[in-house]
This record gives structure tokens, sequence and C-alpha cells, in this order.
């Protein structure tokens, strides 16, 4: 009798950490996501910055940036 409970809880504990570890994938994924998603925002926002720097003769280089101090 004591067997078969155990074997039960066993049973439950395991399809409890099963379904546990898939959600905590899909959670990682699609966090994940988001931020590949911000990325791409941030990315975009710096390329369309510099265009403008570059048309309005404002782009400061690297090298520049090291004479300033």
């Amino acid at each position: 009798m004591a067997e078969e409970i155990v074997c039960f809880v066993i049973d439950k504990l395991i399809s409890l950490i099963i379904t546990t570890e898939a959600k905590l994938s899909r959670d990682v994924c699609t966090e994940v996501g988001f931020i590949k998603d911000e990325l791409e925002r941030i990315r975009s926002f710096l390329k369309d910055a510099d265009a403008k720097a570059v048309m309005q003769g404002q782009m400061v280089t690297v090298s520049e940036l090291g004479s300033n101090k």
C-alpha cells in the first residue's frame, strides 16, 4: 500500500516537473523574442539617427571622440 502511494506521488511530481519545465521553456522563448524585437527597434533607430546625422553633417567618428579627452 505504501509503495502504491509513493509511486503515485512520484508520478505526479514527474508530471508537474515536466509541465513546469515546458512552461519555463516557453517563457524563455517569449522573453528572447521580446529582446530580439527590442534590439531590432534600437538598431533601426540608430540607423535612422546615423543617416540624419550624415545628411546634416554632424557625423562624429570614433577617433574624433577619443581626441576630445
